[in-house]
């Protein structure tokens, strides 16, 4: 049988910490539950979906008079003991976490020997709903998974590891928030201090988006939610899942072996928008959990790397202006510290370019290494960020960066000025040709603003930094 997107495949509960509370079922509890039926102090209003997980309706609170969802067992396991542990599980781990990007419990109970909890009630649709339609746009697929993973980041916190990360666990609000539902697979969550791979006692998962560790029983942790959350956002921008097979044996063998196939590039998509999801996805989805991210804060940062919404380049004008404010304010700086000098010495030192490129380089490369922009970045709202980290450059970063266009620009004045101090004066030809060094950077800029979509020159990538306007930080609290 062909495995399709919303197959989760249950395991079996047998772990000691999880046990049923409460007196055991009748065998007459109904299998369904009809719209206007009392359950506790809830009305159930609709149906809202149904799976081998459980069956959910939208219920109205008349205590507090709001919408909620209602969870119930799927008819038939209401007197299973495994079911009603996986439920009492499920809400027990959802409690835990208070996040934005997490779905909230509110209650959880039983009624007449049917075991139920209620949930926030999220009013809008499925990211499997949404992308039915066809392929995302690559930054608004970025976006759900980041928020995904600030939500899969505060689960961590609490010791609990997901194991069922897929596009029908993930809603999206009227508000466009991105909330991650189903818990219930979540392993860990009742241990009081839960750290380091989670044991799994039998086979579970949706083998369409499942690690290979996961798919083999071997100890799971936060590098198997990421695996699954790479697949679904291979999924979300290419519009299938990376791996289809007819057998889910088959299917298990490619995620563990078979070679992923490449994002496809879509018109209208930038090719180094795809290059850069298609890598995160490779390191997100690598076989191996040593070769994964190693934490959520490592994910999201190369998330938002990938993404052009929280890494916005700054382009030729807004650069140029800057580099304009501080190559006015190095002259500034120049001319007072070598304006007493030459008043001493009755030398023309202070009229070369010489101090002009040493006061302005060593100006830029402390700024950056420092605080991450120079005046004239932070006048126009840009920062310099390295790559790799999404931090400040290091000092051979700034270094890098700041010494190849300066060298170009300042080429003329610097060549005379060694030259006269030695007493040689430059003849007119190879004065013409280191004259021209001057247009070398601000065509390298225009050309690197229409050529990539990350605007990046030739000195932003031997520096492995970039310049970008100014955003908030994801940080962890």
């Amino acid at each position: 049988m062909r495995p399709e997107l919303d197959d989760t495949l249950a395991a079996r509960i047998d772990d000691p910490a999880s046990t049923a509370t409460g007196p055991r079922p009748p065998s007459d509890v109904p299998t369904s539950l009809a719209p206007g039926q009392p359950l506790g102090h809830f009305r159930i209003e609709r149906p809202l979906g149904a799976g081998g997980m459980g069956e959910v309706y939208l219920a109205t609170d008349l205590a507090l008079d709001r919408p909620v969802a209602i969870k119930v067992l799927p008819p038939g396991t209401h007197r299973s003991a495994n079911h009603r542990d996986r439920l009492i599980r499920e809400a027990r781990a959802q409690a835990r976490i208070t996040h934005p990007n997490v779905g909230h419990i509110y209650f959880i109970g039983e009624e007449a020997g049917r075991l139920y909890f209620a949930m926030e009630y999220v009013a809008g649709q499925t990211v499997a709903t949404r992308i039915a339609a066809g392929p995302l746009p690559v930054d608004d697929a970025l976006s759900i998974i980041r928020s995904a993973a600030l939500g899969l980041r505060e689960a961590e916190r609490h010791g609990i590891t997901h194991r069922d990360i897929k596009p029908s666990n993930l809603m999206i609000d009227s508000h466009g928030m991105v909330k991650l539902l189903d818990f219930g697979l979540a392993a860990g969550a009742l241990d009081e201090v839960t750290r380091g791979p989670v044991a799994q006692t039998s086979f579970a998962g949706t083998p369409l988006y499942m690690a290979p560790e996961q798919a083999r029983g071997e100890p799971v942790d936060l590098r198997a939610d990421i695996y699954a959350l790479g697949a679904t956002l291979f999924h979300l921008v290419s519009g299938k899942p990376p791996f289809e097979a007819e057998t889910l044996e088959a299917l298990l063998s490619k995620h563990s072996t078979a070679m992923r196939p490449v994002v496809p590039r879509r018109p209208g998509q930038p090719r180094t928008s795809i290059a850069a999801v298609d890598a995160l996805i490779a390191r997100m989805m690598a076989p191996s959990p040593a070769d994964r991210f190693a934490s959520y804060d490592e994910l999201i940062r190369a998330i938002e790397r990938a993404s052009v919404e929280h890494m916005r380049p700054a382009g030729t004008w807004v650069r140029a202006m800057a580099g304009l404010a501080d190559l006015i304010i190095a002259s500034m700086v120049a001319l007072a510290l070598m304006l007493p000098v030459q008043l001493l010495t009755h030398s023309k030192l202070g009229e070369t370019g010489a101090s002009v490129f040493i006061a302005l380089s060593l100006y830029q490369i402390v700024a950056l290494a420092r605080r991450g922009r120079t005046l004239g970045q932070w006048m126009l709202e840009l920062e310099v960020v390295d790559v790799v980290t999404g931090g400040k450059p290091s000092l051979g970063r700034a270094a890098t960066r700041v010494i190849i266009p300066n060298v170009l620009y300042c080429a003329k004045d610097t060549v005379d000025s060694v030259l006269g101090y030695a007493g040689y004066e430059l003849r007119s030809v190879p004065h013409a040709i280191v004259s021209c060094l001057a247009i070398v950077p601000p065509v390298l800029l225009i050309w690197a603003s229409f050529r990539s979509m990350a605007k990046l020159t030739v000195w932003d990538k031997l520096s492995r930094s970039m310049v970008r306007y100014r955003t908030r930080r994801t940080v962890a609290i």
